[in-house]
């Protein structure tokens, strides 16, 4: 039913998908300085992009997505709306919720939008309400705006080749930073050059292990002997044959007619070839806001500060997006009416609250202060509650609010007996 009301909809050419220069970027890829091309599909080939791409993926695919409901003067979980079951459970028949998370974070990640068409129930209780959640190709997704009526407009190619036009109601549009609000900015094309040095330095060693020896080098002849063309190459196919290959490393060389090699340097050796590599996995970690250690960079993480660079992680790079999220989904899941009463939220406790001990001690003060119940408590821990006296609010008996201070200490000043007189 789906699939039928999309090919039911308002059909366009294809030719106003994208502009021609767009559409052979996305093709062919753009050439960097290196020689390489470098597309969003090659960039998530490189280990340093696939690694970021996979650590905010499962990171946003893993956290959960809570529907909450305003009631009288507070909120309260809401498990049994349809937005619940979509965002928590399954996003369409094919999807789990994670799946479909980590989906759309890794599109963002790698072409800067992410983009998913709703499906709406059209009959029975939920009718009105979205039923499931379809990712599309950020590849062959684009965002219009109509030239005539200043609209906006979502156009993708349907797997069947066929161009459809879709509302911005039905679309579910998550995306990086911006230059006009509409449509995010690829970062694979903000780091295009970075990524066609490491593609140019990963075909670099993998000649270098093919040659076996390594080193270009020169043969010298003796004396001041000229070898013909005919002589000169069959001299180095011989040398290539007889060296060249892992197999034929480290063997002995037998030079012919007095020759002599010289080598012309090992590149792996230079400092310059290692600070390379190393700097264009800094320049991934700098564009996602990813610690270094997560990439293998070890220099600055330290046992003392693993922890704060977990929680800045959290909270300078997680928290963005999921605001993001949140945002999007709350505007188009729920109509109207219902966002006056409805809304997600991520719940990053499991990300913030740290350690057995950095719990404890994060759970005593909120207790202490009357802002959880022992219950809530427990259910943050997923563990059962234990009953009425669980839900109750304590508060230090040390504390007076500043109106009744006055009173407090006039009862102070007369003790147990009757009103005390206060000069």
């Amino acid at each position: 039913m789906f699939l039928r009301n999309l090919l039911e909809s308002r059909s366009i050419l294809e030719s106003d998908l994208t502009n021609p220069q767009d559409w052979l970027i996305n093709i062919m890829g753009a050439s960097t300085a290196s020689g390489e091309r470098v597309t969003s599909e090659t960039a998530l080939l490189n280990s340093n992009v696939y690694t970021c791409a996979s650590i905010l993926g499962g990171d946003i695919g893993k956290l959960p997505i809570q529907t909450f409901k305003r009631r009288g003067q507070g909120v309260e979980k809401d498990g049994s709306h349809p937005v619940s079951r979509i965002l928590g459970l399954r996003a369409n028949p094919y999807m789990s919720a994670y799946t479909f998370k980590e989906l759309l974070q890794v599109h963002c990640t790698l072409w800067g939008n992410a983009y998913a068409n709703i499906e709406w129930e059209t009959s029975g209780p939920n009718n009105g309400q979205p039923k499931a959640l379809w990712p599309l190709d950020p590849s062959k997704t684009d965002v219009r705006t109509d030239q005539f009526t200043g609209e906006v407009w979502y156009v993708t190619t349907l797997p069947s080749g066929e161009v459809r036009k879709i509302p911005p109601a039905d679309i579910i549009h998550i995306k990086c930073i911006s230059k006009n609000g509409l449509k995010g900015i690829s970062p694979i094309a903000v780091i295009r050059e970075e990524i066609g040095v490491q593609q140019a330095q990963r075909k670099f060693l993998s000649s270098f292990y093919a040659n076996g020896t390594a080193t270009r080098g020169i043969l010298r002849v003796p004396g001041a002997a000229k070898l013909e063309p005919e002589a000169k190459e069959k001299a180095r196919d011989e040398w290539q044959k007889a060296n060249a290959g892992l197999s034929n490393a480290h063997r002995i060389a037998i030079l012919d007619a007095g020759m002599e090699y010289q080598a012309l340097g090992m590149p792996l050796d230079d400092a310059q070839f290692i600070e390379t590599s190393r700097f264009g996995v800094m320049e991934v970690a700098k564009l996602y806001k990813v610690p270094g250690y997560k990439l293998g960079l070890m220099e600055q993480a330290k046992f003392s500060n693993m922890e704060n660079q977990s929680l800045e992680y959290v909270k300078n790079t997680l928290q963005p997006i999921v605001t993001n999220w949140e945002q999007e989904l709350t505007y188009k899941l729920f109509t109207e009416l219902e966002r006056r009463r409805y809304y997600v939220r991520y719940n990053l406790a499991s990300e913030l609250r740290g350690d057995s001990t950095s719990r404890a001690t994060f759970y005593k003060e909120m207790i202490a202060m009357g802002v959880y119940t022992i219950n809530e408590v427990r259910a943050l821990e997923e563990q059962d509650n234990i009953g009425e006296l669980g839900d109750k609010h304590f508060v230090s008996l040390n504390f007076v609010s500043l109106d009744k201070m006055d009173q407090y200490q006039m009862l102070k000043a007369g003790g147990k007996g009757g009103d005390a007189v206060v000069e």
